[in-house]
């Protein structure tokens, strides 16, 4: 596939900071501190009861040692590194040289400049994150086009040493429960596993939590190395599958709609280049974990450009501007997570926290609802287009009226991260 490949253009393009936040701020977080504590605490008791099971006396046991520290050593590395350098941030105010892009480029408000392309506005990190995949609380830093390579690995040896850990503290187990059968039973080469009522639960604890580890994040380096075969992120995903929804023709369409959709022409991922290009653009060696490109210009397949993915961001705002309405309130909501189970636990249980907070409303306000999902609509005031939320649909002439046509969406970090994206068009109106 390589001669369908459109190698990225040599234009400027900005420099990746790594944020406001110092090393001190990044590591002393919850989430990192709750990351290094598990993977200490599982790699201490599990070198304790190793070193009892497979005494480091014999060549197979030294090895067997060596290698469950390696894991340790490889995947506290690879955690630091990915919280350390980050996504690589878009510099506030950034603009692009040639003034013709700024009008196919996604205008940030937060950051009071345009987003480069495939690049996000992280709520948490308040910054335009490069290639930006997802905030990962455990890093404490979003996952993006500087460190994806770090992410993978940590998650990798992260996977791999807890799998180490199951087997030595399940061996050690077993060894100690059936010591009385193996003294009247074995030939005397059984090892011998002491076990004390602190070091009992310190390995089961251990155990357990290796095992859950080991399954949650298998399951998520798989669907990561998914993304990265195709060469998309979590949000890009997302935004792909909006951008061939938007090409198809509902039979409750009117002709003009129709027109317009067809006029929009068939839609091509930009990025996919084949899988082996692609695994290419993020491993770029055994020991490098830098990732290929500068975060801003990337290779495209041929009959695309370095804007067709941010244009069809730009047509998806459109869309969904058009396909937005008017709503009345009817009855107040304070916009508290425990406030709607008056309107029954099948609406509280649904209610979409993970994609953005509650919308705090009054009887007899007018809202904008641009989507809606499982008995809730999303939307703001006109007055105040930046305070955006969800709200009942139950409060909502749309359920009195049986019109519930805003745009039906699942879940998106790319909404709740672009919230205060404006095209360039819009950015002169203000």
């Amino acid at each position: 596939m390589g001669d369908n490949v459109v190698e990225a253009p040599n234009w400027p393009a900005p420099v990746a900071e790594v944020g406001e936040k110092t090393v001190f701020q990044r590591m002393f977080h919850f989430g990192t501190i709750f990351a290094f504590s598990t993977i200490t605490m599982i790699g201490a008791v599990t070198t304790f009861f190793s070193l009892q099971w497979m005494p480091v006396n014999s060549y197979i046991g030294l090895f067997n040692t060596l290698a469950f520290l390696l894991w340790n050593y490889l995947t506290i590395g690879n955690l630091f590194n990915a919280s350390f350098f980050g996504p690589g941030y878009v510099p506030r105010g950034w603009k692009p040289e040639n003034k013709e892009h700024e009008k196919k480029l996604q205008f940030c408000v937060p950051c009071n400049g345009f987003k480069v392309p495939r690049s996000h506005h992280c709520s948490k990190c308040n910054r335009c994150c490069m290639k930006m995949d997802h905030h990962c609380p455990w890093i404490n830093n979003c996952v993006g086009h500087r460190n994806h390579q770090y992410f993978l690995r940590f998650l990798f040896f992260s996977v791999v040493g807890c799998i180490h850990a199951v087997i030595i503290d399940g061996s050690a187990m077993y060894h100690a429960f059936f010591a009385g059968w193996y003294q009247r039973y074995g030939d005397g080469t059984e090892p011998i596993i002491f076990l004390t009522p602190i070091s009992f639960v310190a390995v089961i604890f251990a155990f357990a939590m290796a095992c859950a580890v080991a399954l949650a994040l298998t399951f998520l380096f798989i669907t990561q190395l998914r993304y990265v075969i195709r060469n998309k992120n979590g949000i890009e995903d997302y935004i792909h599958g909006k951008s061939l929804n938007m090409r198809k023709i509902l039979d409750e369409e009117d002709e003009e709609e129709v027109e317009w959709i067809r006029s929009l022409g068939e839609w091509k991922y930009p990025y996919d280049l084949g899988w082996k290009r692609n695994l290419s653009e993020v491993f770029i060696g055994i020991f490098d974990g830098r990732t290929k490109g500068n975060g801003t210009w990337w290779p495209v397949i041929k009959g695309c450009s370095q804007f067709t993915f941010t244009i069809d961001q730009l047509l998806q705002k459109q869309s969904k501007r058009g396909r937005a309405r008017i709503v009345d309130i009817g009855e107040d909501f304070e916009g508290k997570c425990c406030s709607s189970r008056k309107f029954g636990w099948k609406i509280w249980m649904k209610q979409p926290i993970i994609d953005g907070k509650c919308l705090k409303v009054s009887e007899g306000e007018t809202i904008i609802a641009t989507r809606g999902v499982s008995g809730w609509v999303y939307g703001f005031r006109e007055s105040d287009t930046r305070n955006k939320g969800w709200f009942p649909i139950a409060i909502t002439n749309l359920k009195r009226n049986g019109d519930p046509k805003t745009e039906q969406t699942a879940s998106s970090e790319e909404d709740v991260k672009t919230d205060d994206t404006l095209s360039s068009e819009e950015k002169k109106d203000q």
